[in-house]
């Protein structure tokens, strides 16, 4: 279980807190990525993950990659130590990222290309 402090940008005002989950790369692996012959072959992957109601945001699998930027992108399941609540389901979180665009709610699907 990976955890991340976030703090972001809203429509709102400032959002975040200390999210817990699986880490979005550690999915990936699992699905095992297939990988063309060529330079970068990794790097050229863009994952698009969208939420139940059809919003969608992409990352690339260098951001994510422990080899290239690393970054700790999970599948929040907890929120400040509680489970998040039936409507937000499974929550995709960016760290780093200024405002929480990418931040998307009961996730559904991801798709890599």
């Amino acid at each position: 279980m990976a955890k991340v402090d976030v703090s972001y940008a809203t429509g709102h005002g400032q959002a975040g807190g200390t999210f817990s989950g699986v880490l979005l790369w550690t999915i990936l692996e699992k699905a095992v990525l297939v990988d063309g012959p060529g330079k970068g072959a990794l790097v050229r992957h863009v994952i698009t993950v969208t939420g139940r109601d059809g919003y969608a945001v992409v990352l690339s699998a260098g951001e994510l990659a422990p080899d290239f930027e690393g970054k700790a992108v999970i599948l929040a399941l907890t929120r400040n130590g509680e489970p998040l609540k039936p409507e937000e389901g499974v929550r995709l979180i960016v760290p780093g990222d200024k405002h929480g665009g990418r931040a998307v709610r009961d996730v559904a699907r991801i798709d890599v290309r």
